[in-house]
């Protein structure tokens, strides 16, 4: 009788083992949602602000970083009073205050993709250029430092 009890309780401590073995394993439903929203890749969330610096990145960093620290890189939006190349009536843009080279960066977040159009060194034609959000926070939004850089700069814009 002892030894009937005995073996019922290292039979009853194995299955509450192996149930809470498996129980901890097992990922629960909001890791399971975690991973399936994860693998949809969400767009990255952006002020239009963080766009421009991204989009200044990419087209002409050089640039963007000597009119940052010279205090002299304007963000704004198109408003219609605005004279503008034909095309960029409903982006927002960076341009240097004092204007000397001429280059100006107009932006627009459609989707998961910025339009970017640029004139730069008095060229008036339009060039454009389309990257993805990823793509952008891929190369200048992934570490720490970048992260912390390219807010820095959304810092120092100025605005009109």
């Amino acid at each position: 009788m002892k030894r009937k009890v005995i073996i019922t309780i290292i039979i009853l401590i194995s299955c509450l083992w192996v149930a809470v073995t498996i129980n901890f394993n097992r990922p629960s439903s909001q890791q399971v949602q975690d991973e399936t929203q994860s693998s949809q890749q969400p767009r990255p969330k952006f002020t239009d602000q963080q766009i421009g610096v991204l989009a200044g990145l990419a087209i002409s960093p050089e640039w963007l970083k000597q009119n940052i620290a010279a205090n002299q890189l304007v963000y704004g939006i198109v408003k219609p009073s605005d004279t503008v190349p034909a095309g960029v009536d409903d982006y927002s843009y960076l341009v240097a205050a004092d204007d000397q080279d001429g280059t100006v960066i107009f932006f627009k977040a459609e989707g998961q993709t910025v339009i970017i159009k640029y004139t730069s060194q008095r060229n008036t034609k339009l060039k454009a250029k389309a990257l993805t959000l990823s793509q952008l926070k891929k190369e200048f939004y992934q570490t720490r430092s970048q992260k912390r850089e390219v807010d820095d700069y959304v810092a120092g814009l100025r605005t009109e």
